[in-house]
């Protein structure tokens, strides 16, 4: 019994240890509203913007970025290997954006700043 009890303890510790490394890491939602509408921005891992505020440079091996206002969506997400993909009111994935992408993606993230993204 006390040999089952030692190995009890010792898979639940491995498991423990093990979960806090696997994953992204952290997980945030920001949620900010008035009578006109809601933004919220959730973003699991890290995620980092370019120093103009214009572009996402890195998201953790598979995180996210996810942000929302009114009915304007923004999904950045990142795979194992940091590529990132993004997806635009609900379009297809994708890794380059056109110009008009781009300029929904730079106002978002500028908002997300301006509503703490990263604060913490």
């Amino acid at each position: 019994m006390k040999s089952l009890t030692i190995n009890l303890i010792g898979v639940y510790l491995a498991a423990s240890i093990a979960s806090c490394h696997y994953g992204t890491g952290r997980h945030v939602v920001i949620k900010t509203g008035d009578n006109y509408g809601e933004t919220k921005i959730e973003y699991s891992g890290r995620a980092d913007f370019n120093s103009d505020g214009t572009a996402i440079t890195y998201i953790s091996p598979k995180g996210f970025v996810k942000y929302s206002n009114g009915d304007q969506e923004l999904i950045a997400e990142s795979d194992y290997a940091g590529h990132i993909t993004y997806q635009i009111n609900d379009s297809q994935k994708l890794r380059q954006l056109n110009p008009q992408q781009k300029i929904f993606l730079a106002g978002a993230i500028k908002n997300m700043i301006r509503l703490g993204h990263n604060d913490d």
